[in-house]
């Protein structure tokens, strides 16, 4: 378990520059298009910049989650979604790694 702990946690830190490079992109788009932060959701970000992702999550969302809820998280507007879970998964990232090398 403390493995496992381990590793998800670096994960969590590790992937922080990853979404801010997408959170960085999408005010790229948002400053040079008619998109506003509100109006970038999830789903015209990815169907526009990353259509071969799109798709496969679409068809993992949609099989995974109810069709309201997946229709839901491709509602969120993208940049303040990134925002929240960068910052959450961040944070849980440097809550847990301390806790989790002090297990025996």
């Amino acid at each position: 378990m403390k493995s496992f702990l381990i590793i998800f946690s670096y994960i969590c830190i590790w992937t922080t520059p990853l979404q801010l490079f997408l959170i960085i992109w999408g005010l790229v788009i948002v400053f040079n298009s008619e998109l506003t932060i509100l109006s970038l959701t999830n789903e015209i970000f990815l169907s526009t910049y990353l259509p071969w992702l799109y798709s496969l999550a679409k068809s993992i969302w949609y099989f995974i989650f109810p069709d309201a809820l997946a229709s839901w998280l491709f509602a969120l507007p993208f940049i303040i979604h990134m925002f929240l879970k960068g910052f959450f998964s961040t944070w849980l990232g440097l809550w847990l790694l301390p806790i989790a090398k002090k297990m025996p």
